[in-house]
């Protein structure tokens, strides 16, 4: 059993707090702004976990597949929904699709934990479609959030931060398919420095201006498949 397996009833349980509310609102904003999700669209969740952004993907209409090695966090998915949506236990470096199936692929701070991101991310390529996204969030390895987690996971074997390998923009660049279309830093509001979910976001916009790699918490990656 995995960590993942073992904390799958517990891990929606963050972003039920108004700090972990804000912070997957700042996520799920900046996955939205690179994604560019359009109704009648095929894509498919890397690392799908308990499903949050596959039923998000879903509710604005694309057709959409979860995948997730973890038996036990796609068992949580499932109970949310009514069975329209296919949750696929797969390993995302080796995906039991045909190439250039999907407008898009997307996976949210999911490559921190595989043991061969750079297959993770050249797989997920092949499935997309000439001309489909690929968008990557991750938590920005220079931030004050990766620092928290490394934290975490040195200090408790049983954290699923444990082991967790963080990534700078130059480091995505170099495990990526391909030259990326764009890149976008986000979550400049610390843990230490939240207070209320209305500050944090104002904080929150008059930081992101800046676009320092340096301050952020969260990057989204986007890759353009050639063709």
């Amino acid at each position: 059993m995995t960590l993942f397996d073992q904390k799958a009833e517990s891990y929606d349980d963050f972003c039920r707090t108004p700090l972990g509310h804000f912070v997957d609102a700042v996520e799920r904003s900046l996955i939205g702004e690179m994604a560019r999700p359009r109704a009648g669209e095929s894509a498919v969740d890397l690392g799908c976990g308990t499903g949050s952004y596959t039923y998000w993907l879903h509710e604005l209409g694309l057709s959409v597949s979860g995948v997730d090695l973890s038996e036990e966090m796609l068992e949580v998915a499932r109970r949310k929904g009514d069975g329209r949506v296919p949750f696929i236990r797969a390993d995302i470096t080796h995906l039991p699709f045909q190439p250039d199936s999907f407008d898009l692929a997307l996976s949210n701070v999911t490559l921190e934990f595989v043991a061969d991101p750079k297959a993770a991310l050249h797989e997920a390529y092949r499935v997309v479609k000439p001309g489909g996204r690929l968008v990557v969030g991750f938590i920005a390895k220079l931030g004050p959030w990766a620092e928290q987690y490394s934290k975490r996971g040195r200090e408790d074997a049983t954290s699923v931060y444990h082991g967790a390998r963080f990534f700078s923009y130059e480091e995505a660049v170099e495990i990526g398919p391909c030259i990326p279309e764009q890149v976008r830093f986000g979550l400049y509001v610390s843990p230490r420095e939240f207070t209320d979910e209305a500050s944090a976001w104002s904080l929150e916009m008059r930081r992101r201006v800046s676009q320092d790699e340096a301050g952020a918490g969260f990057m989204v990656v986007r890759w353009r498949k050639r063709g």
